[in-house]
């Protein structure tokens, strides 16, 4: 019976859930435009005009582009 006891106490409560999924989101939201700063920035130091193409060309693929 004790085990049951834990196991319903670990339940979360639903305005818990939304707070979770809304943090999730913020993550990801960071992660990407923190991506994204890095592509543009590698893109803007390209040593030459064909890696900057082929940098653009590779996040257009990726959706990473400005």
């Amino acid at each position: 019976m004790a085990h049951n006891r834990y196991r319903q106490n670990r339940v979360q409560p639903e305005g818990m859930l939304d707070l979770m999924k809304i943090t999730a989101k913020i993550r990801a939201r960071r992660a990407e435009a923190r991506t994204r700063r890095a592509v543009n920035r590698a893109i803007d130091m390209a040593a030459t005009p064909a890696m900057k193409h082929e940098l653009m060309m590779i996040a257009q693929q990726q959706s990473f582009m400005r």
